[in-house]
């Protein structure tokens, strides 16, 4: 009965890590599925912190749970990336390309670390091989201030426009007063 119980409360665990993954997953902008058969232990501490601090979930899961938590999730097209040492990163809805972006800056020290087997980016699958064309993607707040600022442009344009002539005249004017000032 013991050994009943061990392995009951052992798939009580399994189920509970496939549930919070799945849930992580349905809450995640981007799931970015990497080889990290490489990285020490310093250097996952290392990442691990880092990545805590900008709010990146980053966590090591066996492939057979990350399946079971894909189904779960309704998550398809990344099943066929999950071979050998698989980590995954996720990327929130504020900003999913931040997790590309911290993986390409990891690749500056380590570039044979961490390296990107598939990604999920709002429910489309694509190759790793797209991580750097992903990292170089403005993330959510620069879209916003490039959209800002492209609506605020003709305003401005407009303003400019109509103080023109004004300040034109207005240079004239005293340009003659100081004109007679002097005679």
């Amino acid at each position: 009965m013991e050994k009943s119980g061990k392995i009951s409360a052992q798939r009580q665990k399994k189920q509970e890590l496939i549930d919070s993954t799945a849930k992580d997953f349905s809450a995640a902008a981007s799931i970015y599925l990497l080889n990290f058969n490489k990285i020490t232990v310093a250097q996952d501490n290392a990442l691990r912190m880092n990545l805590r601090k900008k709010g990146i979930v980053y966590k090591a899961v066996k492939n057979r749970l990350i399946k079971e938590a894909f189904k779960k999730a309704n998550i398809k097209g990344l099943d066929s990336y999950l071979k050998g040492a698989t980590s995954i990163m996720l990327g929130s809805a504020e900003d999913p390309m931040l997790p590309a972006r911290e993986i390409v800056e990891f690749h500056k020290a380590s570039p044979e670390i961490l390296i990107a087997k598939g990604i999920s980016l709002d429910g489309s699958s694509l190759k790793g091989s797209e991580l750097e064309s992903l990292a170089k993607m403005p993330g959510k707040n620069e879209i916003l201030g490039q959209v800002i600022s492209l609506a605020l442009s003709p305003g401005a344009n407009l303003i400019a426009l109509i103080k023109g002539p004004g300040s034109k005249i207005a240079g004239q004017i005293k340009a003659l007063e100081q004109r007679l000032e002097t005679k």
